[in-house]
């Protein structure tokens, strides 16, 4: 079915996704460390949203690399015996079709870094090429509850889940972040128990995995996710899986960065 929504029986919400050429429209720091870019192109109209945590690869050629016009799909698979770009992934945060625009955030670890630099410099005009979105998490029809969890870098996929959940669902939401000037306005219909961790000094994740390994999830169905550096996962999902006896089914639970490594991946 061309354009039809393709749910799982774990409740991802399935679109196919394409390459996208777009213009930067509008740069804003909505925190100290997370800025949040708005992407621009009239094909956004038409943009089959997966919803949730989905994501898209944001690609980064190297200076001086000549791309083929127009560069489509095709195209830049093509091109892929002339120069590979490197990879980062982001969630879409905000999808305006209307408008044709695209919001993601980007944590800003430093100047230096691929994409976190290239988002500190990011001024209006500047071109972004994507390819997405991934398919999205959602919570199943019959689920009472959510468990949330994550560091900065999953905040902006846990601001768009609790966006498209519906009144009635309990939800326990913890995200730790650097300190309170990192925390940001979160909206939902959902019956909402958001605690922001602020870690300080602490190495990232601590905080979180010390909190997460206290909860018990409620009774009745629901789904736990999460994201945050790799052990952190990992530890996480021993307490609910192993240690709790939460079926791994329920749980969607993704390293999102290793501590140590650059995340530096090719097409």
């Amino acid at each position: 079915m061309s354009g039809a929504t393709v749910r799982s029986r774990h409740g991802e919400s399935r679109r196919a996704g394409g390459l996208r050429v777009t213009r930067v429209r509008y740069t804003e720091r909505i925190t100290p460390h997370m800025a949040r870019i708005t992407f621009a192109d009239d094909e956004l109209a038409r943009l089959h949203s997966n919803g949730g945590d989905q994501h898209v690869a944001l690609y980064f050629y190297e200076p001086g690399v000549e791309l083929p016009r127009p560069f489509t799909t095709e195209a830049a698979r093509a091109f892929l015996s002339v120069a590979r770009p490197r990879l980062r992934r982001y969630t879409i945060r905000h999808h305006r079709p209307e408008l044709g625009e695209v919001d993601m955030d980007f944590v800003l670890h430093g100047a230096d870094q691929l994409a976190s630099g290239w988002a500190e410099r990011a001024a209006p005009g500047d071109e972004a090429i994507w390819f997405g979105p991934s398919p999205g998490w959602s919570l199943a029809p019959e689920a009472e509850w959510a468990v949330l969890l994550g560091d900065e870098t999953a905040l902006p996929a846990i601001g768009a889940i609790l966006e498209q959940l519906p009144p009635g669902v309990g939800v326990t939401a913890l995200i730790e972040v650097a300190d309170r000037a990192e925390e940001q306005r979160l909206t939902t219909l959902a019956d909402a128990r958001i605690e922001w961790l602020h870690r300080g000094r602490r190495p990232a994740g601590e905080l979180l995995l010390e909190r997460a390994s206290r909860l018990t999830p409620p009774p009745g169905p629901g789904r736990i996710w999460g994201a945050a550096e790799r052990d952190v996962v990992r530890a996480i999902r021993r307490h609910f899986v192993e240690g709790l006896g939460v079926a791994r089914s329920d749980t969607h639970l993704t390293p999102y960065w290793t501590r140590g490594e650059t995340q530096d991946s090719e097409v």
